[in-house]
């Protein structure tokens, strides 16, 4: 197998061809790719329309200097972060101080040493390597903060909601029908909120539960299923009011997975096959024992996927044909995938131009 090596891409701005060319050369024998500018226009256009890994900037330069084309370059979003490196024959402190001051990040003078050079370009692409890398750790460590505290803010916030609504439903009863229409309204779109915030809370946490998934194993909790999956299975199609499209036929079983687990994958999948079928159409859901495996299958009759949308399904993508974006955030199939793979399961959609079969295969304990 053959791999081709990332190369990462120099920009030097220097007005004296026969460096210009040096620098080049000593560059691309190191292995980077190089770029070059004759003045400081020249540069400052180049780095913003290519944004390279890094920009070696001659100081002394007719159209505009390398303080200029420093200032230009960090006052441009694109370009504000990309390592600077002045390359002059000025050695007066005041202008090593000023280009520090304004944002280069290293400073080599005239005539300059090849391994100088290399030396310094290795040594700034490595500190905007752990730079980005830090910054990466830090939006994850925000992002599941927030993952973590948000939806329990909110869900408390919903609770007080709910219990506020009920008590002006009461209060209010004797005003009429449209009452108790509205308090229902809004205990519907409560349950349906409460029930969306729970699902970005555990899509947000399975990167860390897999992490922990031998942890979980060693809960021992079991999940009984003929009744979990009947009455899961019943609830989602009474909420499309698809009740007589639904037909079940599960064998009872005690799998490796606790009950909220299950319970959330059959919400998953029966709401995808209801969401993505028409009324009218039949919704299947079996559980049967496989040898070593317990199956789980909801099939609907809706528009089918084709391989490529299948290998795409992802967090908040969704696949539809027709002219009507269907309601939801398109984190159905991404979350029984991921709770399937947190447990150990196989997961596989088999789908035709109109019929599509979700499956989930559980592992039994022999």
């Amino acid at each position: 197998m053959c791999y081709t090596k990332f190369m990462q891409k120099i920009l030097i701005i220097e007005d004296d061809p026969a460096i210009r060319k040096q620098m080049a050369q000593v560059l691309r024998f190191e292995g980077f790719e190089t770029l070059e500018a004759a003045n400081g226009k020249l540069g400052v256009a180049s780095a913003v329309s290519s944004v390279p890994d890094l920009i070696v900037c001659d100081i002394m330069m007719p159209e505009m200097d390398g303080f200029g084309v420093l200032q230009a370059l960090r006052d441009n979003p694109r370009t504000a972060m990309v390592p600077f490196v002045f390359l002059t024959a000025l050695v007066a402190t005041h202008d090593r101080r000023r280009g520090m001051e304004e944002g280069a990040d290293d400073y080599i003078t005239k005539p300059y040493k090849p391994e100088a050079l290399v030396n310094s370009v290795r040594r700034r692409l490595e500190k905007r390597k752990r730079q980005i890398e830090e910054s990466r750790l830090r939006a994850e460590e925000v992002s599941l903060a927030v993952a973590v505290s948000v939806p329990q803010e909110i869900l408390e916030t919903l609770e007080h909601i709910t219990t506020v609504t009920n008590l002006l439903a009461l209060k209010y009863a004797a005003e009429g029908a449209g009452v108790g229409a509205m308090h229902q309204a809004v205990t519907k779109e409560s349950i349906r909120l409460r029930r969306m915030i729970r699902r970005l809370h555990l899509y947000a946490q399975l990167p860390q539960l897999y992490a922990n998934r031998f942890e979980l194993a060693k809960t021992g909790k079991l999940a009984t299923t003929a009744e979990t999956i009947h009455r899961v299975a019943r609830e989602i199609c009474q909420n499309w009011k698809r009740e007589k499209d639904l037909a079940v036929a599960s064998e009872p079983a005690s799998l490796p997975i606790c009950e909220e687990y299950l319970v959330m994958l059959v919400e998953e999948l029966v709401d995808n096959a209801c969401k993505f079928s028409a009324p009218g159409t039949p919704i299947e859901v079996k559980g049967a024992s496989q040898q070593t495996f317990w199956s789980l299958a909801v099939s609907n009759s809706g528009p089918g996927m084709s391989a490529d949308q299948i290998a795409r399904i992802g967090a908040f993508k969704q696949f539809w044909n027709g002219s009507t974006k269907p309601q939801g955030l398109g984190l159905g199939l991404a979350l029984s995938q991921g709770i399937a793979r947190l447990h150990g399961c196989e997961f596989t959609i088999l789908s035709s131009a109109d019929a599509t079969t979700a499956t989930v295969l559980v592992p039994l304990e022999t």
